[in-house]
């Protein structure tokens, strides 16, 4: 019984990439902390709601992303080299993926409703605008990941829609100063789908996926150094503006990790490196948000 239990629960992790839930834990988290930090009263449940509708979604982009990329032939059987595929390894089949990936949409959806009605319309309005960017990363009619557009579209549902909608879903109140204090997560957040693309860059390009990664050619490997530097340095600028606390230098304790992780992207060992992004993108989310919540 509990080996079946595994089994089912190990195939969903699969269907949904789990590896890559860390990042929206890190954005939505990160709203409410800076809520917190600003002095807001945090309503426990509508969080928790906001966490679980964006994990949804979340996970509704990763199945309907696979779906796609399946049917346009970007993925074929020799993805399984680099990563598991819940359709190549006979998990599910190629419709299932897109029953999976609409249910998990509309449920997600269903839940961002409920928080438009109960706490504020906004919610609504940043809920379709990030539907809209995850559905459109590979569906059609712009499918923007093929069009060098998805880094930017996963910066923006990320970064300020995500984390503007947590403060307001745990809060009530609006407060823009939060979708700038994102952008550093944001950019590791990019940094996590780019490294992905850059890995298979080989295999997209000769079918017909024209990623940013392509795009760039041999410059691909320096554009996710600067996404990691960036995030630091964009940091320090806000630090310095006092949008974020003095206190919030703490994540300079992975600067280790990211020297390691530079070193790999230089050398072209992409590997792997998506998954590593996205634990490095929540550790630095969970000191940034230790950082907020220090007060003296």
């Amino acid at each position: 019984m509990i080996g079946k239990v595994l089994s089912y629960l190990q195939a969903w992790t699969v269907i949904v990439r789990a590896w890559s839930m860390p990042m929206t834990i890190a954005s939505i988290s990160l709203g409410a902390a800076y809520a917190y930090y600003l002095g807001y009263r945090i309503n426990i449940v509508f969080f928790i709601l906001a966490l679980i509708g964006a994990l949804l979604l979340h996970m509704s982009v990763n199945v309907i992303n696979d779906y796609y990329d399946t049917l346009y032939g970007v993925d074929a059987p020799d993805v399984l080299k680099y990563r598991p595929h819940a359709i190549f390894m006979g998990i599910v089949n190629t419709r299932s993926m897109l029953n999976i990936g609409l249910i998990l949409l509309i449920t997600g959806s269903l839940i961002g409703i409920y928080l438009s009605i109960v706490v504020s319309p906004l919610i609504l309005i940043l809920g379709i605008t990030g539907i809209f960017l995850v559905y459109e990363y590979t569906g059609p009619p712009l499918k923007l990941k093929y069009r060098a557009l998805g880094e930017l579209s996963v910066f923006l549902a990320w970064g300020p829609l995500m984390t503007l909608g947590s403060i307001v879903a745990s809060t009530g109140l609006i407060n823009y100063a939060v979708a700038i204090v994102s952008v550093p997560v944001a950019l590791l957040v990019v940094a996590t789908l780019y490294a992905n693309n850059v890995r298979d860059i080989e295999r997209d390009r000769g079918r017909g996926a024209y990623t940013l990664a392509i795009r760039l050619g041999s410059n691909a490997k320096w554009f996710y150094v600067t996404l990691l530097a960036s995030a630091y340095a964009t940091q320090s600028v806000l630090i310095l503006l006092r949008l974020l606390p003095i206190y919030t230098l703490i994540t300079i304790a992975l600067i280790p990790l990211t020297i390691k992780m530079i070193r790999n992207a230089t050398n072209g060992v992409f590997e792997h490196l998506d998954e590593t992004t996205s634990l490095y993108s929540l550790a630095y989310t969970i000191l940034l948000v230790i950082g907020l919540l220090i007060r003296f």
